[in-house]
């Protein structure tokens, strides 16, 4: 089954509705989706079958790795991204809206350094589609659409350099 958007799930439960045994298994889906492994790849294209609504975690890799998030078709869809690698990562990860900025992030993400001080790291809010994480040693990003153009971005990340969020 796949995760399934609020307002989609609320179409299977109208009055004089008869849900299928398929629409249940989406909202059992939607409520405790199964995490997602994503692969070590330079390029990765994220579903919304395979990868909206749930925890995409990501491995240690072995090249620097674009994960491309599908277009949003409505306000509401969400991508959360943990790293888990055994050490620190050697390589960057990019999270791109591949949109060549029709579509852009609004939001910051926390950067903490190896010495423990830090800084947020914020988006423009009228362009920005690409997030990289230099090396990471770990995080926890999260990205909902706003809208169909609209990204909102937040969460942390550990690493030596200071993460970009850019065009």
């Amino acid at each position: 089954m796949a995760v399934k958007l609020n307002s989609e799930l609320a179409a299977f439960f109208e009055t004089g509705d008869q849900p299928s045994e398929a629409e249940f298994g989406h909202l059992i889906d939607s409520i405790l989706p199964t995490p997602a492994a994503l692969t070590d790849a330079a390029a990765v294209t994220l579903t919304k079958a395979a990868n909206q609504g749930r925890v995409n975690v990501v491995a240690d890799l072995s090249q620097n790795s674009t994960f491309t998030i599908p277009a949003a078709a409505a306000a509401g869809e969400y991508y959360n991204f943990v790293y888990v690698g055994g050490a620190d990562e050697a390589h960057n990860h990019i999270f791109s809206l591949g949109t060549s900025n029709t579509q852009f992030f609004i939001g910051n993400v926390m950067w903490v350094h190896d010495d423990g001080t830090g800084d947020s790291v914020f988006s423009d809010g009228d362009s920005n589609e690409l997030l990289t994480l230099v090396t990471p040693m770990n995080y926890d990003i999260n990205i909902l659409a706003k809208s169909t153009t609209e990204w909102y971005l937040w969460g942390s990340v550990h690493s030596a350099t200071i993460p970009t969020i850019a065009d």
